[in-house]
């Protein structure tokens, strides 16, 4: 999908999830994308996996490899992300937390050995990203999304203005 209209896919992580026409886009952006889904068979997914998918294939494509970590690592002159949810903010902490691990972790194939291998030590980071009191259940693929999302958006951010 990201390598047949990248744009949309841009346009669609450049929008803030919770607005009333995310919806209506995420659906015209699926919809214009039939032919990669053989056979005539349907695939559902959650929508954080799919928008996680997107992020992922796009730092792939848009970031140079060797730069991950040091792009991925807090930059203080990096305009302020704001965080839109629990779950996000703690995905950017994590990645401002362990550019390095979160940037072997996307080196890996999803479902694999080696991606479990890859999440050890962001498991042990989780803890000091989540607010107090606050739980949250992940699942690997959802842990995935959540740090490429949160990867893209660092990534994406521009630098402060000189004043």
């Amino acid at each position: 999908v990201v390598s047949r209209t990248p744009q949309g896919a841009r346009q669609l992580l450049a929008m803030d999830y919770r607005a009333p026409d995310y919806q209506t886009r995420l659906r015209a952006y699926l919809k214009g994308h039939e032919r990669c889904i053989p056979f005539n068979a349907a695939i559902g997914s959650r929508q954080v996996l799919f928008a996680g998918s997107l992020a992922e294939a796009l730092l792939k494509a848009d970031v140079k490899h060797s730069e991950w970590p040091r792009r991925f690592a807090f930059d203080p002159e990096r305009e302020v992300i704001a965080a839109r949810s629990p779950p996000e903010e703690m995905a950017l902490c994590t990645v401002f937390e362990a550019p390095q691990a979160t940037a072997r972790l996307f080196d890996t194939e999803p479902a694999t050995t080696e991606e479990d291998r890859a999440v050890n030590p962001i498991v042990g980071v989780l803890p000091r990203c989540l607010k107090k009191q606050t739980q949250l259940k992940l699942n690997t693929p959802a842990l995935r999304s959540l740090l490429a999302l949160a990867a893209y958006r660092i990534v994406t951010t521009p630098r402060k203005a000189a004043p």
